[in-house]
């Protein structure tokens, strides 16, 4: 069963390689992720975090998604295809806040302690978060280079190598920075939050594709989409 869904994902993202208008789309559904700290006030609170060499990954770590913002921007512009400004259920982000019942928001009135949990949770959404879409950026990274999109899969590789810097300094810090027990909540909060956004993304996202572009596959293909967004969207209602 493993195998089958990883073919159909190859396919999925062979598919959106291979026509510059669906590549274009998903670079920007990518895209509209790594701006989404830009656009809040709660993402990478560098200055809570209790040990020096954690505020300095929680800065590389910002500093990286604004360049990540700027390749993608270049990759989609070189396709011929516009830079759109994204929102919403467009915005994986978001869709992932919206599933999960936590905020990472600090405020002034927070004491120590609190500051501590709201800097795990913020840490905890972020591993589960760039741990899934560095896995989604495989399977497009091996599409582009299936395709010879070289442009595309130069800009993909660097972001792919980051996000694994990234899933590995939020990894490291959370057992640092929580008790046994709070590690073991925060953890499964944040990974069943974001579980069920991918599928709801994932389901939406698909069904848009078919709305837009089924006219760049084929109908087989189709077929599969149309059977898979409706499995995700039952799979995410049990979550």
């Amino acid at each position: 069963m493993a195998f089958l869904v990883d073919k159909a994902k190859l396919r999925w993202h062979l598919d959106l390689a291979s026509h510059p208008v669906t590549h274009g789309w998903v670079l920007n559904l990518y895209r509209a992720g790594e701006q989404h700290p830009e656009t809040v006030a709660d993402y990478f609170p560098a200055e809570h975090a209790p040990w020096p060499q954690l505020g300095r990954d929680m800065r590389r770590h910002a500093a990286e998604e604004r360049g990540h913002v700027a390749l993608y921007g270049q990759a989609i512009a070189a396709l011929g295809e516009p830079v759109d400004k994204l929102q919403g259920a467009n915005v994986y982000n978001e869709v992932i806040r919206d599933c999960t019942e936590a905020s990472f928001a600090i405020r002034e009135e927070h004491t120590a302690d609190q500051r501590r949990l709201a800097l795990g949770h913020f840490l905890a959404h972020a591993h589960h978060l760039e741990r899934r879409i560095a896995r989604s950026l495989e399977y497009h990274l091996e599409a582009c280079l299936q395709l010879a999109r070289s442009g595309p899969a130069a800009a993909v590789g660097k972001v792919l190598e980051d996000e694994y810097k990234h899933v590995e300094y939020t990894g490291l810090a959370l057992p640092e920075l929580l008790t046994h027990g709070e590690y073991s909540t925060i953890m499964e909060l944040h990974a069943r939050g974001e579980e069920q956004a991918n599928l709801v993304f994932s389901s939406i996202q698909v069904r848009r594709f078919l709305a837009n572009y089924s006219e760049h596959v084929s109908v087989p293909s189709r077929l599969l989409y149309c059977f898979g967004s409706w499995l995700m969207a039952r799979r995410s209602e049990r979550v």
